[in-house]
């Protein structure tokens, strides 16, 4: 069974074979009952051909003997001896063998075609003819019954000939049928094993495409394998670019938490030292919040998305009911429009919700100190929900192409730059679209496809 599993030759040639080992052994069958039926019917026109002869030279001789022409086809009779045997009109042995076949039917007169039976002659099985016709002979007039047999074996042993002879020619079919399918099967996959064998001459950091000429069945392999190795070749250098962004981003952070905590240690008076360790706080929670980004934004392309069909007027409102105090608490005006019509869309709670807290955050970090109303808003559009965060603070003033890049920032901003890029991932993962706008107020939307 393993052998079974795991061999895809070994697979294709009991496939191929043990269907044609079985049409084989059915045909030698059939050719056997085809042989068998052929040779009942041949010895049977032949005892019948010398029943008629035996009839007629007993009416001509008087019963007295055979003609040379008859005894002649008894010699010649296919299949071995041939035996008769004659009763006169008036129930006599006329001429032939002493006594016809065992198990015989009675004569009956009624009988006016020849009767064909088996019956046993001296412990052999032998087939028999049985013929009933009207005859003269010493005198005596009424019907003769002319008998002719002949043993069962040569007629068994033709059908034997022939379905040997059928199971020689099929066997020899199998036989090359089998080679030529094992020696086909290892030409076919030979593509295969030399693309086996391209594979196995990569190293780990040669991830190029494999150009290589292969069946058509298995172009899907390789491009599938392909793919693979450009996601692969993708997702290491987004590594890389992360390894280095993260050393240059870090740096700062670190290397003001490492001032200020010198400047705490090195305080002179217990309010200068709580005011530099004040910073140091500040200063700790910007290196985790930088930190705990890079993490979700990278554990974000690994997570396999949880969707659902939910009403998403009901998330929104959930999501602002939680987020709003905390803007409040802020001075900012925060404003939540949504229609009053359910919308159900396929999304997940989670990375949606991180995606619109990263929206509402970025407005709070670039907006700048003009900055005094957020509205969150959902609208229904033909074919897409729209999620809105508008802003009427300070406008984007870099390439808004760009703002959804890693580490991208404002000039006067202290964000990480990580913010969009994570709102930007969320969209990808849910076949969404983003959209940016500048007037006449800051406005970044993301639009989510409608089921349909």
């Amino acid at each position: 069974m393993r052998v079974w599993s795991n061999s895809l030759k070994v697979r294709l040639t009991i496939l191929i074979l043990v269907p044609l080992l079985y049409v084989s052994i059915a045909a030698v069958y059939g050719r056997f009952e085809t042989a068998r039926n052929t040779a009942e019917e041949i010895f049977d026109r032949n005892l019948f051909m010398l029943s008629l002869a035996v009839s007629r030279d007993v009416a001509i001789s008087d019963g007295d003997t055979l003609s040379e022409t008859s005894n002649q086809l008894f010699r010649e009779a296919t299949g071995g001896q041939i035996f008769y045997h004659v009763y006169g009109p008036d129930g006599s042995f006329v001429t032939g063998y002493s006594s016809p076949p065992i198990g015989a039917p009675l004569p009956n007169e009624r009988n006016k075609s020849p009767l064909l039976f088996n019956g046993s002659h001296q412990g052999h099985p032998v087939r028999v003819v049985r013929l009933e016709e009207p005859s003269l002979i010493d005198g005596f007039s009424g019907i003769s019954v002319i008998t002719v047999w002949q043993r069962l074996q040569p007629r068994q042993k033709f059908a034997q000939q022939q379905a040997i002879r059928a199971a020689i020619l099929a066997s020899l079919l199998v036989l090359t049928t089998m080679v030529v399918v094992i020696f086909g099967i290892r030409l076919g996959l030979k593509p295969l094993e030399e693309l086996e064998d391209a594979i196995q001459k990569r190293s780990a950091s040669d991830l190029s495409p494999i150009s290589r000429r292969i069946p058509i069945e298995a172009k899907g392999i390789l491009q599938r394998l392909n793919d693979l190795f450009a996601q692969l070749t993708q997702a290491r250098a987004s590594q890389d670019r992360l390894i280095s962004n993260a050393a240059h981003q870090l740096r700062n952070p670190i290397a003001a938490v490492h001032a200020m905590a010198q400047a705490t240690l090195k305080a002179k008076t217990l309010s200068d030292s709580q005011d530099r360790a004040s910073e140091l706080v500040t200063e700790t929670r910007h290196a985790m919040r930088l930190t705990n980004q890079m993490l979700s934004l990278e554990r974000m392309k690994g997570i396999t998305l949880s969707l659902h069909n939910q009403k998403i007027n009901s998330f929104v409102q959930s999501l602002a009911e939680r987020l709003g105090p905390k803007i409040l608490q802020k001075g900012i005006d925060f404003n939540l429009s949504i229609p009053s019509t359910p919308l159900m869309i396929s999304f997940d709670p989670t990375l949606l919700g991180e995606a619109i807290n990263n929206l509402i955050d970025n407005a709070i970090q670039h907006a700048g100190t003009e900055l005094s109303e957020i509205n969150l808003t959902v609208i229904d559009g033909k074919d897409r929900v729209w999620i809105s965060v508008e802003n009427d603070g300070l406008p984007i003033e870099s390439d808004t192409s760009d703002i959804f890049d890693r580490f991208t920032q404002g000039t006067e901003s202290r964000g990480a730059g990580l913010g969009l890029a994570i709102v930007q991932e969320v969209a990808n993962q849910h076949h969404a679209l983003l959209k940016v706008e500048n007037k006449p107020r800051t406005k970044i939307s993301m639009g989510l496809p409608i089921p349909r």
